[in-house]
This record gives structure tokens, sequence and C-alpha cells, in this order.
């Protein structure tokens, strides 16, 4: 699962060939579709952290990967996000 504020156009035909197979861009449209399954999202603004709690509702564990051990989002999102005992921040990292 991927969240983002711009929604991200696949740069590789690896990238094509996991949209709707398991990799989404939308949290709110797809979330249900891994009811139960671990999620990661991808990002560090207020849109991931906002999708990252959104998402804990279908979650059995949620990953919230970010290439950075700091974030752009607002503290009290990121306090959000860090209160939720299924949230697990990986960082510094990167999605190959």
């Amino acid at each position: 699962m991927a969240a983002g504020g711009v929604r991200p156009h696949a740069r590789s035909p690896e990238e094509r060939q996991l949209l709707g197979n398991g990799v989404s861009t939308c949290a709110t449209c797809d979330g249900f579709f891994f009811r139960g399954k671990p999620i990661a999202v991808v990002g560090g603004g207020d849109t991931a952290m906002e999708e990252a709690n959104f998402l804990t509702r279908y979650a059995s564990h949620l990953y919230l990967i970010h290439r950075r051990n700091e974030f752009r989002a607002s503290k009290i999102m990121i306090d959000r996000a860090r209160a939720n005992p299924k949230i697990e921040f990986v960082t510094p990292a990167v999605v190959e």
C-alpha cells in the first residue's frame, strides 16, 4: 500500500505490474482489501501519517516507511501515529 499527497505514477514496468496486485495508491478506496494483513505506507508527510492511522482499522500491523529519520508531517500527526500501537516506524529505509 502506498500513500502520499500526490498520486505516484508507476515509473517502471515492475511498478505497473504491482499496482492493483498488492500495491495501491488510495488508502480510503482500497484499505478494506487488505483487512487482517500487514500494510506498509511509504512517506513522511501529513498525508502518510493520516493514511497510516486510517489504515490501522484494517491492518493487522502497519509499517510506516520513510527514507529519513525526520518527518515533514506536523507534530500532531507524528504524535498520533506514534501513539497508535499498530504502527511501526521503519526509518531510514528506501523501498526498491
